[in-house]
């Protein structure tokens, strides 16, 4: 048990230049999917009557989802073909966008929104798989990060489409495009897509996936009551420390670990993971943000809160590639600290002026975090990669795609509830309601800030300790 059971065909430069086509695409769809949610929150609110705080379990749950599933890929690409768990993770994703058009309440749209989730826990991980089977070595960071420009270029549009979809015909109608999308990429993978990587017969350890799941929610959880209730978020922490300190001490002792922890235990390995856990929370995190900044506080449609987040996401897909580029030919240094004090300084300049409502210096700072985050996110990704041996490579990208979704689901969580304890607090002075909302987001994104300054300070020292070993 455990041993390599099925080598697979190698495929022809064309053949892997089509499969790589296929799963750019179906993870640009997939990170399209995550974002429509976001505009429409708003209106979904009003619709069900639910709070801020219930209504980012959309966003939250979605991601907690994603990332249980982005951690069993190493089983799931071991047990199943590459074709078969593209189809699966196209049958959730439209399964889910059919169920959230027809959801008659708010406890059923979540379960459906979260069963698209499975096929982005799926779609992520399995598009990196690919590109490390078929990419050129020497072109990994290339690659890896004309993936994450994908993956940023759905969100790039997913607000403006799922806004224009959420305004001309209400909230239900922003998961229309992806429905489409999904039957689309299955159609395209029946053509072109091709098994590639080994197969193995491993198993799956159930009691691992029920302490990661139960580990991951408690501590999204934690992170969104700290800011109403402490005694609570203190003892959910706790609780979430320990589920997943029993997770961890438990894959150590597997045979087959559902996720390879052992190389977090490197110093040259684990302060990645950090860097990309900061670029992670800032782009999840402001997508969500902006949105209930613009249309609460200025009474935006979702269809202008969408267009004026567009700049902003098109300027990091710009950025992923060129963060690419130059990781392949010059290093992490000096791209990871320029990246991540583009991110710090921009949050800060926004905190500082998104109380005074002036819009357009909000729009501008948001280039430059979203500009930031392009340099950074796919970079952390390569540099962590390259100070494993290749064959620890599926390990490290387990790992990183995991903590990738973690930060993905508790960055909105913990800013969502930061801003409406503020906006509450404001409120109960006697406060306009549009100036509460924007006293939110500045108070949220302050912190996100403090959080930017501590990826620099890492960047800054992991970058040059690793230019100086590779000279």
């Amino acid at each position: 048990m455990g041993s390599k059971s099925q080598q697979q065909v190698q495929v022809t430069p064309s053949a892997s230049a089509a499969i790589l086509v296929v799963m750019y695409i179906a993870a640009f769809v997939a990170a399209f999917n995550e974002n429509i949610i976001n505009v429409a929150l708003h209106d979904i609110m009003a619709a069900f009557s639910v709070s801020a705080t219930t209504a980012q379990w959309l966003v939250s749950g979605y991601m907690i989802v994603t990332s249980i599933f982005t951690a069993i890929m190493a089983f799931l690409s071991g047990r199943f073909s590459t074709r078969k768990l593209l189809f699966f993770a196209c049958g959730c994703m439209v399964a889910g966008e059919v169920l959230c058009l027809i959801a008659p309440s708010f406890s059923v749209l979540l379960p459906s929104r979260i069963l698209q989730a499975a096929g982005s826990g799926i779609l992520f991980p399995l598009m990196m798989n690919v590109v490390l089977s078929c990419a050129p070595r020497e072109k990994l960071g290339l690659y890896l990060s004309l993936g994450g420009a994908c993956i940023t270029l759905g969100p790039a549009f997913g607000p403006v489409i799922s806004g224009l979809m959420c305004t001309l015909f209400g909230w239900r109608a922003v998961f229309v495009v992806p429905l489409v999308a999904g039957i689309v990429v299955a159609a395209a993978g029946v053509k072109l897509v091709q098994n590639v990587g080994e197969r193995s017969n491993t198993t799956l350890d159930i009691l691992s996936v029920v302490l990661l799941a139960a580990g991951i929610t408690a501590f999204v959880y934690s992170v969104g009551e700290f800011s109403t209730n402490l005694i609570a978020g203190i003892v959910t922490l706790i609780a979430a420390i320990v589920l997943l300190g029993l997770f961890a001490a438990r894959q150590l002792k597997l045979e087959h670990p559902v996720l390879n922890v052992r190389p977090m235990a490197s110093v040259r390995f684990w302060p990645a993971c950090l860097l990309v856990v900061v670029s992670m929370m800032t782009t999840f995190s402001m997508s969500v943000l902006l949105p209930l900044y613009f249309e609460g506080t200025y009474g935006m449609t979702a269809l202008v809160a969408g267009l004026l987040i567009l700049p902003a996401i098109a300027c990091n897909a710009v950025t992923s590639i060129v963060g690419g580029r130059v990781m392949d030919a010059r290093g992490a240094w000096p791209l990871l600290p320029v990246g991540f004090a583009l991110i710090a300084v921009g949050q800060t300049a926004i905190s500082m002026t998104a109380a005074s409502m002036n819009i357009g210096v909000v729009v501008a700072l948001t280039v430059v975090v979203y500009a930031g985050v392009g340099l950074v996110l796919s970079p952390s990704q390569t540099a962590g990669l390259e100070t494993l041996l290749a064959a620890e490579h599926p390990r490290g990208t387990a790992l990183l795609n995991t903590w990738n979704m973690i930060a993905a689901s508790f960055g909105p969580s913990l800013f969502i509830g930061l801003l409406s304890s503020s906006a509450a607090t404001a409120g109960a002075a006697g406060i306009a309601t549009d100036v509460t909302q924007a006293i939110g987001f500045a108070a949220a994104v302050r912190v996100a800030a403090v959080i930017a300054v501590v990826g620099f300070v890492t960047s800054l020292v992991y970058a040059r300790r690793e230019s100086h070993m590779s000279h």
